[in-house]
């Protein structure tokens, strides 16, 4: 656990399942930018899963790891879950994901590049830059000169600066080319667990990874029936999604209402999250989702609400400004977590919203 400060009811808890934890998280009740990173035991495996990033993540892995042999899970491949599953500390282990990720390996680093080249593509530069207060009006008056003059030349100094802040945020990033094992599709499977379906691949006779898209193409839930175990990744978490790339509405809805389906017939446990502290106990698994939940629904209705009241919706810019001057609570929370000079999670949940719902505004949009 942290160094810092120490939960001893959730470790112990852990601890009798087989399972520990590696948090930024210092205080209850907070997250962390970086992923956590768990041990797990099981009586057929030892599992490394979501080794995180950053130079620090290795040197507390290579620490406390408390086993020799050990395979590695990927909840899926976003930097702060992934980027360290080539280093060496692993080069004896197979790293275990999607099949989706086969195609984003080699470049990990598109939760940076890619993602930012389409920001700017979608929302322009003020949209980018000007509205998550990322630049000044000088240096967005700047970018858009240039990519007037020359858009190659634009498109070259975006995906540099991209490089830049990818290298200072996340540090170095090790594909596990090497090493690396893809489960087939071929394989995928029905699976049944306390009346509830899912759709996924048996790693182990205890161990089961479950497809749960929404927040990625590539997400997967890592299950262990018999201890009622479930490690969520980045499926639960509030607002969702946040990949431009590959989130899904739909699919973030479904799969989180289908992980409350379970958790209420008796299935789920201990919840663990990649970005909050594990829940522990049936009760507080099932209020935790409920919660998450609820805030989706409601996140959901009030993006609704606005997009129903702009008679352009292909007026991107328009439809954000009467989200960022919302007089809801909850827009006003959004806005908190909207990470100023970062990447806008308001501006990408919107526009999945006009991309799932409101196919008109998008086409639209295209064909400007």
């Amino acid at each position: 656990m942290n160094q810092d400060f120490k939960f001893p009811q959730i470790e112990n808890c852990l601890a009798e399942n087989g399972v520990f934890l590696i948090t930024d998280i210092c205080e209850e009740g907070k997250g962390a930018a970086i992923a956590n990173t768990y041990f797990l035991q099981t009586d057929t495996g030892n599992y490394v899963i979501d080794p995180a990033c950053g130079k620090r993540r290795l040197q507390q892995i290579k620490a406390r790891l408390p086993f020799k042999e050990y395979d590695v899970l990927l909840t899926h491949s976003h930097l702060d879950h992934s980027a360290n599953s080539g280093a060496a500390v692993f080069f004896n282990s197979q790293v275990i994901c999607h099949p989706l990720v086969a195609g984003k390996i080699n470049n990990l680093q598109r939760n940076y590049t890619d993602v930012t080249a389409k920001m700017v593509r979608e929302f322009g530069v003020h949209g980018f830059f000007g509205r998550t207060g990322m630049l000044g009006p000088t240096m967005i008056k700047l970018l858009r000169w240039i990519q007037k003059q020359s858009p190659a030349i634009f498109d070259r100094l975006l995906h540099a600066v991209s490089l830049i802040l990818c290298r200072i945020k996340v540090g170095s990033i090790y594909p596990p080319t090497r090493n690396v094992t893809f489960l087939s599709m071929d394989q995928l499977a029905d699976l049944c667990f306390e009346n509830s379906f899912f759709r996924g691949w048996a790693i182990r006779e205890d161990l089961f990874a479950l497809e749960t898209p929404g927040h990625q193409d590539d997400h997967l839930s890592f299950y262990v029936p018999g201890r009622k175990l479930m490690f969520a990744g980045d499926l639960i978490s509030f607002l969702n999604p946040n990949d431009i790339l590959d989130g899904s509405l739909k699919e973030t809805h479904t799969w989180m209402k289908k992980m409350l389906q379970l958790a209420e017939a008796g299935g789920i446990n201990i919840l663990a999250v990649s970005h909050s502290l594990p829940i522990v106990g049936k009760d507080q698994v099932i209020a935790y989702l409920r919660s998450v939940i609820d805030k989706q629904e409601e996140a959901f209705n009030t993006i609704a609400e606005i997009i129903a009241s702009c008679p352009d919706k292909s007026d991107f810019d328009g439809i954000m400004a009467k989200v960022y001057s919302h007089d809801s609570e909850l827009i006003k929370k959004i806005l908190k977590i909207n990470y100023p000079r970062s990447i806008s999670f308001i501006d990408v949940y919107v526009y999945l919203y006009l991309k799932e719902y409101c196919r008109e505004g998008m086409e639209s949009r295209t064909n400007q």
